[in-house]
């Protein structure tokens, strides 16, 4: 009766027999036929994997994150073509956008291209009219541009390399914009525009656009000069170096746009939900349409590659540090070949002998898997006072301000794709225990103890 209740206790899957062994041999000391220490090693190497594979990927969240908010804080979501419509049509149209309950703000547009230039230099640029309401009411542009509601920050910045960020010194106001109409002089540039070009609040910058009036000699272009009456910062030079804007009926009288509006442009409550938004608006109406997203289709689609390939290149990584695992448990087996040995000679079965030595390599893996997963995750959260720790102790700045107009490194933790990498890296450890396990289980017993 004993005999038989021993059987069923060896032959139970993962049972307390089984895990006795496995934990038996994850504790035995290396003179005593345990771990190696190249187990050891690979323990280490998968938590630097699986730690490094979250915090790259939370950096690049955090990036794609300050990059996408810039472009939505600056740019409409949505972009309705309108040209050639009446405007009691357009006006219409704004009207009923603006009840929609997933609409924040309808913006009437004018975009075109010119030249700019001043004191002898010569700057491309993209001319965008907007009413004055609404180039006031847009809290990026506003809060970068001196005599805004923006509070400046004052407290003490926390290393020698935090930067204290303030609207730009005379950067003008957006209080006086547009109030002229049609006839106004006034003009909103960005810093880098002003920089390059030389020009402050107060200077004179003229645009000339090719597609003038026709005349006996060709067509003339058209010449406007406008006074620089505010500036304003995003922190994205594609826009603070190109973009200019007008009052919308200022700018529709330079490149002699008539009646309505070219483009009317919505804020969006959500803003990742534009391109779903477009799909279900272009049912509706018989315009043209472009979200956010397709407009800036470049970087987008370069940010996810890019974040496809880190992603692959460091699972590669946590993939080769786990082929260590087979090693470690490979030469476990051979120290433990007489165990093996007199366990299949009580009636241990293959698949027990599988099942002893797949839990200590898994133990293994678990243990480097969680690790990871913990030193990662506190990393990711706390990696601006890291980041600073270290420029303190080192005595120079890692992550220059001046540069990336960022006080720390961004980083945004997505526990949904922790848990993603915990559980990927999880089942390489797994399937890298069952290769040497699968090779104890066809250890010949007789062989094992033929010169024991």
């Amino acid at each position: 009766m004993d005999a038989a209740r021993e059987q069923r206790v060896v032959h139970r899957p993962f049972g307390p027999f089984e895990r006795m062994l496995a934990m038996r041999y994850l504790g035995a000391k290396r003179e005593h036929g345990g771990l190696a220490f190249i187990s050891i090693v690979s323990v280490i190497g998968i938590t630097l994997g699986v730690m490094a594979l979250i915090v790259v990927m939370s950096v690049m969240n955090g990036f794609r994150l300050e990059l996408v908010s810039k472009i939505v804080g600056f740019e409409p979501h949505v972009f309705i073509d309108t040209r050639g419509v009446p405007q009691p049509q357009v006006d219409a149209l704004i009207e009923e956008l603006q009840q929609r309950p997933d609409v924040e703000t309808v913006e009437p547009l004018h975009e075109g291209f010119g030249l700019a230039s001043a004191y002898g230099r010569s700057e491309g640029i993209q001319v965008r009219g907007v009413r004055p309401e609404d180039i006031r009411a847009n809290k990026m542009i506003a809060a970068s541009v001196a005599g805004s509601a923006a509070p400046i920050q004052t407290e003490a910045p926390k290393n020698r390399c935090s930067a204290v960020f303030a609207p730009p010194s005379g950067a003008g106001s957006l209080e006086r914009f547009g109030d002229q109409g049609a006839l106004s002089p006034d003009i909103v540039i960005g810093d880098a525009f002003a920089y390059a070009l030389g020009v402050g609040v107060g200077d004179k910058v003229t645009i000339m656009q090719p597609n003038g009036a026709r005349t006996a000699f060709g067509t003339s272009p058209r010449t406007r000069t406008y006074t620089v009456s505010a500036l304003y910062h995003v922190g994205n030079e594609r826009y603070d170096r190109l973009v200019v804007f007008l009052p919308i009926e200022s700018s529709k009288n330079l490149f002699g746009y008539d009646e309505g509006y070219p483009i009317v442009a919505l804020r969006l409550t959500t803003p990742d939900a534009a391109d779903d938004f477009v799909r279900q608006l272009e049912q509706e109406k018989p315009y043209r349409m472009q979200s956010w997203i397709q407009r800036n289709s470049t970087f987008v689609t370069a940010l996810v590659v890019e974040r496809n390939v880190m992603r692959l290149i460091l699972f590669i990584v946590v993939i080769i540090t786990a082929l260590n695992i087979i090693t470690g448990v490979l030469m476990l087996v051979k120290n433990k070949a007489r165990d093996i040995a007199i366990l299949r000679t009580i009636g241990a079965t293959r698949g027990g002998v599988v099942r002893i030595f797949m839990m200590t390599g898994t133990v293994l893996g678990m243990a480097g898997v969680g690790t990871g997963v913990l030193l990662g995750s506190l990393i990711s959260i706390f990696i601006g006072d890291i980041q600073h720790f270290f420029e303190n102790l080192l005595g120079f700045c890692l992550f220059p301000p001046d540069i990336y107009q960022l006080d720390a490194l961004p980083a945004k933790l997505e526990w949904g794709e922790v848990a993603s990498v915990g559980g990927a890296a999880f089942l390489v450890t797994l399937f890298m225990s069952i290769i040497p396990s699968m090779w104890a289980a066809r250890l010949n017993p007789v062989e094992a103890l033929r010169f024991e």
